[in-house]
């Protein structure tokens, strides 16, 4: 099976900062970007190659883990765009910097990604499919959901009991005033 070669640009907030840190209307600073692709497969491919090849890609600005912003295959959000062509830059200056002659690029093949990037095309970020919801995600919802429902349960109980000590306390009054 061929590897996907789309990638995201993501806003990654630097270790130790607040997640608000990155958002510009709050701190009047930005969040890096950095590109990911969409395709664990193409992830893997890459992980697998020579690790001249993994620095050349980190030091051009991708992260070495998947994302998927929901953007068709062959298209990426059109507000990525600046920072998509920053990435190219980067790609093409460390062509120069970084000795790739003889690695072993395993199954990541180069020149499909190249193709790839070239044929890329904006997509409008209203057309965006939301993205796909993580397991890990999923896992942190379930389990804040589940300790809602037992603080919400043991609400209920001790309403519960307050509203049956109050009906007992309304008895008892009623049957000494008779």
């Amino acid at each position: 099976m061929a590897l996907r070669y789309d990638f995201d640009m993501v806003a990654v907030t630097p270790e130790g900062l607040p997640d608000q840190f990155g958002d510009l209307a709050v701190t009047g600073v930005g969040a890096e970007k950095v590109a990911m692709f969409r395709d664990p497969d193409t992830v893997a491919a890459l992980l697998r190659a020579d690790p001249a090849v993994r620095t050349y890609f980190s030091d051009s600005g991708f992260a070495l883990k998947p994302f998927d912003s929901g953007a068709p295959a062959g298209r990426f959000p059109q507000r990525d765009e600046d920072a998509r062509i920053a990435v190219i830059d980067r790609l093409t200056a460390n062509l120069e910097t970084h000795d790739l002659a003889d690695v072993a690029w395993g199954d990541f093949d180069f020149d499909a990604f190249m193709d790839a990037l070239s044929a890329a095309e904006p997509v409008e970020d209203e057309l965006l499919a939301p993205p796909k919801p993580s397991a890990e995600r999923d896992q942190a919802l379930a389990a804040a959901h589940i300790a809602s429902q037992r603080k919400k349960g043991r609400r209920m109980i001790a309403l519960g009991g307050l509203v049956l000590g109050l009906v007992l306390l309304f008895y008892v009054a009623s049957q000494t005033l008779l």
